[in-house]
């Protein structure tokens, strides 16, 4: 009876998206892999992250939208100087909100990892709390989880970052806020002794409890595989989940051309990678 009520309340909190309609787009630069020329500079190009429209019905919150993104590994320029598009992105969307849905007042973000970039090198890892930071200054509050390319600041910095109000940064953990329930795992799957990584074990076994509290969203930073559209990503993962109770997943890493998975247990997992939902609440 458990499995049918919840298969039942999964079945009208569905996620819907229409990825043929691209809401905006925001310009950046993105460092590649190859160097060029005879002082071998890293390759430059010029990109766009596209911004989508999605829907969820949930009739407990009274937030009225969600930001969701992940791996904002660009810089843009603004004035002579380059910034990480997390910094500069939270004011442009504020202001395409108040155009574009100008009902929904109340917004929270949901941050799926790597946040971080620079365009000396490709996969380079750094501080991102201002990113957080810039987000939280124009929204509501900030739930996410750490990708494998992120720093907090020294330790000390990082427990004063992480008791910053409306800021909350997860790692097998779930917050309740809003009346939105939301748990998430940070890192990858890889060696313990390395930064913002979990053992394929203990991460396994961290989405089995996850999956269990009928949450509105699981965030992860590491993708799933999905062979039924040829997206890339971990098949453990995607093995794992399949086992598990439904559920929303939110997540990054790898890039997928369609962002929206729906897996034969009735699980969704949502693909934020280099992309911006807008993800509208509906009551009914």
């Amino acid at each position: 009876m458990f499995f049918i009520r919840m298969l039942a309340t999964i079945t009208k909190m569905q996620i819907t998206l229409d990825q043929n309609k691209t809401l905006e787009t925001y310009p950046y630069l993105e460092v590649g892999s190859r160097t060029i020329g005879q002082n071998n500079f890293p390759e430059i190009f010029h990109k766009t992250l596209p911004i989508y429209f999605a829907e969820y019905k949930n009739s407990n919150t009274d937030v009225d939208l969600l930001i969701i993104a992940s791996d904002l590994q660009g810089v843009t320029e603004e004035q002579g100087k380059q910034h990480l598009i997390g910094e500069k992105l939270p004011s442009f969307l504020k202001t395409l909100i108040e155009i574009e849905l100008e009902d929904c007042k109340k917004v929270g973000v949901l941050l799926c990892g790597d946040l971080y970039t620079s365009l000396e090198k490709r996969g380079s890892s750094g501080d991102v709390r201002n990113v957080w930071k810039e987000f939280n200054n124009h929204f509501e509050w900030v739930v996410g989880v750490a990708g494998n390319h992120d720093t907090f600041g020294s330790e000390t910095e990082k427990e004063e970052f992480e008791s910053e109000p409306n800021i909350h940064l997860l790692h097998k953990e779930t917050i309740e806020i809003d009346g939105l329930k939301i748990g998430g795992i940070s890192g990858i799957i890889g060696r313990a002794d390395k930064t913002n990584r979990v053992g394929e074990p203990d991460f396994l076994n961290g989405l089995t409890k996850l999956s269990k509290k009928e949450l509105d969203f699981i965030l992860i930073h590491e993708t799933p595989d999905f062979p039924k559209n040829n997206e890339i990503g971990n098949s453990k993962i995607r093995e794992h989940i399949e086992k598990l109770n439904p559920t929303r997943i939110c997540c990054g890493h790898c890039y997928w051309d369609n962002s929206l998975a729906n897996f034969d247990n009735k699980t969704q997992v949502l693909n934020v990678d280099s992309k911006v939902i807008l993800m509208k609440i509906k009551s009914s």
